[in-house]
């Protein structure tokens, strides 16, 4: 299967290409789904694709074959930081606004190439693009020295969750990522980042701004960003991006 969508409930939207003025929407109250394989290219950019569009900041995204792989895989290259300019090559979903209580999971399989860098890089955005703010708050999953982080800074909440002991992820090799959040503006909310099947970081609490934020309309996969002072390069495969709604608000 190429790709596939489906949004299940009475605030669904047609496709991922849904635009809202500030304040107009209203958290979705249905399951959500969003799978591709890229195995017949890369679609994005109209209502029958899943991607809302191409985010490509002095970067590259391609869905091309790749070595000891089947099928194709999509190729990010990103190019090095450069003055306040970071450098981005990704995918961009818009979802229905996942709300309180909301679980956003996005799993996916990546690799780095031999030579290229591991640390510093953005891997996925879970943020909301129709709160009113420039810089879309969310809340990122990164990695820092080959080690899966979880950052808030866009909600304003400075210290990342991370594990300096857990595993670094290999330059070459293939692992599966999934990363989980639980939507929530109070204590209650919670993140957590998995490694070839294992949980490997993750804490509890706020995942949303605590102003003008309620909900998560925007899903960004691929090198969301490279700081790096030299090129970035990843192979992602097989995304699944799933909302589940607030139990007993599924309909």
């Amino acid at each position: 299967m190429k790709w596939g969508i489906a949004i299940v409930g009475a605030a669904a939207v047609i496709g991922f290409g849904l635009m809202l003025a500030p304040g107009a929407a209203q958290p979705a109250q249905g399951d959500q789904h969003l799978a591709d394989t890229f195995d017949n290219g890369l679609c994005a950019g109209s209502d029958e694709c899943p991607w809302y569009f191409q985010q490509r900041v002095d970067g590259e995204v391609r869905a091309e074959p790749v070595a000891g792989r089947g099928g194709l895989a999509l190729h990010a290259l990103a190019g090095p930081k450069r003055g306040e300019t970071v450098a981005k090559a990704a995918l961009v979903a818009r979802i229905a606004p996942a709300g309180q209580g909301s679980v956003i999971r996005v799993s996916f399989d990546m690799m780095v190439p031999h030579g290229r860098p591991g640390n510093s890089l953005q891997l996925v955005d879970l943020e909301c693009a129709d709160c009113g703010w420039s810089h879309n708050p969310g809340v990122r999953l990164y990695l820092r020295h080959g080690r899966l982080r979880i950052d808030r800074s866009k909600i304003d909440v400075a210290r990342a969750w991370m594990n300096d002991a857990g595993p670094q992820m290999e330059r070459g090799r293939w692992h599966h990522v999934a990363y989980e959040m639980l939507v929530s503006a109070g204590d209650d909310g919670w993140a957590r980042a998995f490694l070839d099947g294992r949980e490997v970081v993750g804490g509890t609490g706020r995942t949303l701004m605590t102003k003008r934020m309620e909900w998560i309309d925007r899903v960004q996969v691929g090198l969301t960003a490279n700081s790096n002072p030299e090129p970035a390069e990843l192979w992602v495969d097989n995304v699944k991006i799933d909302v589940t709604a607030p139990a007993g608000k599924a309909r």
